[in-house]
């Protein structure tokens, strides 16, 4: 396959010297104001800025690769995984971007204590500290390693350009627990981990939301030209689509040779998912009750309903609320409408460019190649023992693993190879629709705009990196060290907590993502983390009745129930429907949510009410919405829940005009795709001066 030229290897390097060289020149910046400074950018961000800083930051190098999967797997409807973000993101924007600007706090557990006083609150605050510091965010950052390493392998030959002295020395010096499967890989990673976490910990949260902005462009540019270039290299839009109905015909017979049937072409090109009996049931493709789940319930389930975690930590550094506002609703635009289409159609693309029927009958020659040598071909050979002078495309497509030979092989093996072997579990080859991404980035594009590829996804991956763990570290230094360990520390000494945390972080990321192999699974089992907080997360805007409990109960059941889930996935996981009838995991999502939030609501009952003086001050100081028992008497909310209602509703249908207006321009239904194009522009609109009038107002 080609390790990268000379050329391409300059434009990696001239983009990982300007990540270093923007923290050193904001390092005096990031200094100014202590702790609150390093981890606010001093709040005077407007809403362009940090609205793409959180593009950029969700626009992580493992996401291309997960939806790339997701198209196979579940065609572009699948991706209503997260399109139904869209009304999360419009949640977060009408009601709630503004109350995070207007608390003043550093990290959003530290809004805990705000909200309920007293021990429990102390407690939660500690808790979810501890678990989104480790587990949550080192998860996230997990996959993103994985996603870069997916990236990264065929392309870095580390080898060839240090020598094979300097880079046996290298592989017998570094710790064997933080190997990342290959030392190629693990090379590549710490040298990008190194440069990120430099610049993060010198120039803190400023730092990285310049590089932020520069690394979006970089990342959502390269994007758009591989889809362009993916198709082109496929005849064109229209050939593409022509073929995607050839190689995936609508009767099912795109079958693997053990029998597993493919997608159709008309299931992977839907965007909304079929009514039909083979829809409902969800035999294949996005099934019709992960989607009304979608629609009805995960979005609100999901614990980063209110903007929680990095969200909230970029809309605090707004210059005002209506700059957070802002902001957010142009994350919302930027993050659907914009980002899902050059991945949907690369991913299309993939399929008709690496057949799965071509993969599969790779990864069985492969599969019997390397339990019989006699089954190997020169060409084979050299594909398994350098991957980078391989000459057979598939083998990009492929991954090593363990299973049966029955299963995985192609032909029967000769008796002397068979002597004394069970080959129950022996190495296997299996197709990963995910590395078709980076399979393409070597397959369409010339030197030079491969390395520009690559930088742009180092640059998402660089991006997302020095988020995690800057708001990683946040909570380590003002919700565990200032609040518990040393509550009179100098801004000196906060600031170098702060930045040794961000170091901690990111090794105990390195840890953990070596051990994730699937993105889309892990995505999976994130999201039914999560699910037990967004119930709690709504009613402590909105009600006076939650407590600290509600939180705690639903954070520890959700996250136990997750965790019992993912264990039982492979046997069958609880969810609201049969998986035999519904195996989407957004289904054991939702059943997650549906437990943890009556569990939250029993617990808030039968526990103490926050005093009226305690929930007086968050009031005063916040000026919620919603049911504050006469506690909001002598103010008004800077909006009604009916306007808010109103702009969540307008803002949501025009996000998703725009989506599959674009969506369907592509699939060259024109008049469809302009009249939704209409409508986004037109909605948009109203909904921008709508929520801008609080502003006028003001001035």
């Amino acid at each position: 396959m080609g390790a990268l030229s000379v050329i391409d290897l300059s434009i990696i390097g001239a983009f990982l010297v300007f990540s270093f060289a923007v923290g050193v020149l904001v390092k005096d910046k990031a200094n100014e104001g202590g702790m609150d400074g390093f981890f606010t950018a001093g709040r005077d961000m407007k809403w362009w800025a940090l609205g793409t800083s959180i593009v950029a930051t969700t626009f992580a190098s493992d996401t291309p690769l997960a939806i790339t999967g997701w198209i196979a797997k579940y065609g572009i409807a699948g991706n209503w995984f997260w399109w139904g973000g869209v009304l999360g993101t419009m949640a977060m924007t009408v009601f709630f971007a503004r109350k995070w600007r207007t608390s003043g706090v550093v990290t959003d557990v530290e809004l805990s204590e705000m909200r309920y006083g007293g021990k429990p609150a102390a407690v939660l605050r500690t808790v979810k500290a501890a678990i989104s510091s480790t587990l949550v965010n080192c998860i996230i950052l997990g996959w993103v390693l994985a996603g870069m390493a997916k990236i990264s392998e065929p392309f870095m030959d580390w080898e060839s350009w240090l020598g094979t002295g300097f880079y046996t020395f290298i592989g017998n010096f570094y710790p064997e627990k933080l190997m990342f499967n290959t030392l190629d890989n693990t090379i590549t990673l710490m040298i990008l981990i190194v440069v990120t976490v430099i610049y993060s910990t010198v120039g803190g949260l400023r730092a990285v939301i310049i590089t932020d902005l520069v690394q979006f462009v970089l990342a959502m540019g390269m994007s758009i030209f591989l889809a362009f270039a993916a198709v082109n290299y496929a005849g064109g839009m229209s050939e593409t689509w022509s073929k995607l109905e050839t190689l995936y015909p609508a009767d099912h017979s795109a079958q693997s040779r053990s029998g597993d049937v493919y997608l159709t072409h008309e299931q992977v090109s839907t965007f909304i998912p079929s009514f039909d009996d083979i829809g409902a049931i969800g035999a294949l493709g996005f099934p019709l009750s992960a989607f009304v789940l979608t629609l009805g319930m995960a979005w609100w389930a999901n614990g980063n309903v209110d903007g929680s975690g990095y969200l909230a930590q970029r809309l605090y550094t707004a210059k005002d609320g209506g700059e957070a506002e802002k902001g957010a609703l142009w994350y919302g635009v930027a993050n659907f409408m914009l980002r899902s289409w050059p991945w949907a159609i690369t991913g299309v693309a993939a399929l008709v460019i690496f057949p799965r029927n071509s993969v599969d009958d790779a990864a069985r020659a492969f599969t019997m190649c390397q339990n019989d040598s006699s089954q190997c071909t020169e060409q084979m050979t050299v594909c398994i023992e350098n991957r980078y002078q391989c000459e057979i495309e598939e083998f990009g497509m492929l991954y090593k693993s363990e299973g049966p030979l029955e299963v995985f092989g192609a032909n029967p093996l000769l008796p002397e190879a068979r002597e004394g072997k069970t080959f129950k579990d022996v190495p296997v080859f299996k197709e990963d629709r995910e590395r078709g991404y980076p399979a393409l980035i070597k397959k369409v594009l010339p030197v030079g705009l491969i390395g520009l590829a690559i930088a742009a996804l180092m640059a998402a991956f660089m991006s997302t990196v020095s988020t995690h763990i800057n708001w990683g570290a946040s909570y380590i230094a003002n919700d565990f060290y200032y609040r518990f360990v040393n509550p009179k520390a100098s801004e000196k000494q906060l600031t170098f907590v702060s930045r040794l945390s961000t170091v901690g972080i990111a090794v105990v990321a390195i840890f953990i993502g070596k051990f994730i192999t699937n993105i889309g699974d892990a995505w999976e089992f994130y999201g039914a983390m999560m699910a037990g907080l967004g119930f709690p997360h709504l009613l402590r805007w909105l009600w006076w009745r939650a407590n600290a409990w509600t939180e705690l109960s639903g954070m520890i059941v959700g996250v136990g129930l997750a965790i019992l889930n993912f264990f039982l996935k492979e046997e069958g996981a609880v969810s609201i429907l049969p998986t035999s009838m519904a195996p989407h995991a957004i289904n054991w999502i939702c059943w997650v949510s549906l437990i943890s939030g009556s569990v939250a609501i029993v617990v808030t009952m039968l526990t103490a009410k926050v005093p009226d003086e305690i929930l007086l001050k968050f009031v005063q100081k916040v000026r919620p919405m919603g049911f504050w028992k006469g506690l909001n008497v002598g103010y008004s909310a800077e909006r009604s829940l009916a306007e808010s209602f109103l702009y969540f509703a307008t803002g949501s249908i025009s996000i998703y005009a725009g989506m599959f207006g674009l969506g369907y321009l592509l699939r060259l239904e024109y008049l469809v795709g302009s009249i939704l194009m209409v409508i986004f522009v037109g909605l948009l609109w109203y909904t921008i001066v709508g929520m801008g009038k609080i502003d006028q107002k003001r001035a």
